[in-house]
């Protein structure tokens, strides 16, 4: 079987644009996790089920409207939606400094903000899937997704850091306003993307085709009836859980259990993460050399069982050691395994879908991490934060084997 041809996309230059673009929009939404928190905490004086609302409002309205969402924006122009939702969340987000200086800074403005800043994270992330696939020939696919995940693990690892940094020295709401000027931005560089983008699916009317119902669901049917992305979406929401289940465990499991530092917790949460990055970049080599298909199914099968590491630790630079190189080695695997499924699924999924898809994938994690998080509180309750990680690591492990072991390989021409 010959090699799939992958072509880079680095020379692109409407694609470093789109790049740019998705970077800031990453970006923006690791500095507003933390931010809105720590403003209602500090400026606001909140209890601590308001700063769990508060958290908790981006999952309901990803919930509530990630399938109305999906579906406007796949019979819109993309671009507009893009630069649109840059634009929006640049105006929440600058009304709460705005308020804060005029003494008129409330909780219900936060959980307001919050709100908007979902709905445009989903717009942003069905637009700019379905147009990456409308900009990039199909075999630039893999490539022009690797570099995506690439800033994402970037994101990941660097963005915590850099929301402390602008915290410690503008405070959060002046963090906030930076975020601001990085939004406009990221509107800015998709606003200068010159290629034509092509005409949106045409609605249909009103009794003709599929029902309402049908078109909002069109992007489910889709993969539900497909023989391999089903299985992958299945494989992705058991890992996107389980990961979820065992982040905020972690931090008890390093501190309490195996009396790590402050600082030991941290380079253990952002170094690895540079494995990411790594594992991001090589999944065009691998793809040429296995396919998409094949790539996304080895990575799936290796990413799991390195997490084994972790509950197995024992304290001392050892544990240190255990820990590092298990998440580290997962987070390897596990960008790669995402790179290849977002190529697969864009070659897979037919261009009248691509937004409904991919507003499908975060409703499915959006739906699925709190149940994994609430699984993995009661199990630490009933037995101890280890065992709640071995779960995990369970779990991890398990979903790679719900891929399937044949299908169309989707390789690029």
């Amino acid at each position: 079987m010959p090699s799939p041809r992958i072509d880079g996309v680095g020379g692109h230059r409407d694609f470093r644009r789109l790049w740019a673009g998705a970077a800031v929009s990453q970006f923006g939404s690791a500095v507003g996790l933390v931010a809105l928190p720590v403003i209602a905490v500090v400026v606001l004086d909140a209890a601590a089920w308001q700063v769990s609302l508060l958290a908790g409002i981006t999952a309901l309205t990803t919930v509530l409207v990630a399938f109305h969402v999906g579906r406007v924006v796949e019979h819109a122009r993309k671009r507009p939606v893009m630069i649109g939702g840059d634009l929006l969340r640049a105006v929440t987000l600058a009304s709460l400094p705005a308020a804060h200086a005029l003494g008129a800074l409330t909780y219900t403005h936060l959980c307001a903000v919050a709100a908007v800043n979902a709905v445009c994270a989903i717009a942003f992330t069905g637009a700019s899937q379905a147009h990456l696939k409308s900009l990039v020939s199909p075999s630039g696919l893999i490539d022009a997704n690797s570099r995506l995940e690439s800033t994402r693990w970037l994101g990941i690892s660097l963005g915590p850091a850099l929301t402390g940094a602008l915290i410690a020295a503008l405070s959060a709401v002046g963090a906030l306003a930076a975020t601001t000027v990085g939004y406009l931005f990221g509107a800015l560089a998709v606003r200068t993307i010159r290629e034509p983008e092509p005409a949106p699916p045409v609605r249909p009317a009103r009794g003709e085709g599929a029902s309402r119902r049908e078109e909002l669901f069109a992007g489910l049917g889709f993969v539900w009836g497909h023989p391999t992305l089903r299985p992958i979406l299945f494989g992705w929401v058991l890992f996107a859980g389980a990961s979820s289940m065992a982040a905020p465990l972690t931090a008890v499991f390093y501190m309490r259990d195996l009396g790590f530092s402050a600082f030991e917790y941290g380079l253990l949460m952002g170094v690895p993460s540079l494995g990411g990055l790594l594992g991001a970049r090589l999944v065009p080599r691998l793809v040429r050399r296995l396919g998409a298909l094949r790539t996304l199914r080895w990575a799936s099968l290796l990413r799991g069982p390195w997490y084994f590491l972790i509950p197995f630790a024992v304290p001392g630079p050892v544990g240190l050691l255990m820990c590092g190189t298990g998440f580290g080695l997962l987070l390897v695997f596990a960008a790669a395994a995402n790179s290849a499924m977002a190529g697969y699924r864009q070659l897979e999924t037919p261009d009248a879908l691509m937004s409904r898809v991919a507003t499908l994938w975060a409703f499915a994690t959006t739906v699925s991490q709190p149940l994994f998080i609430l699984v993995g509180g009661v199990v630490a309750s009933l037995v101890d934060a280890r065992a709640a990680l071995l779960a995990a690591a369970v779990a991890m492990a398990l979903a790679g084997f719900l891929l399937p072991r044949g299908g169309r390989a989707a390789s690029p021409p």
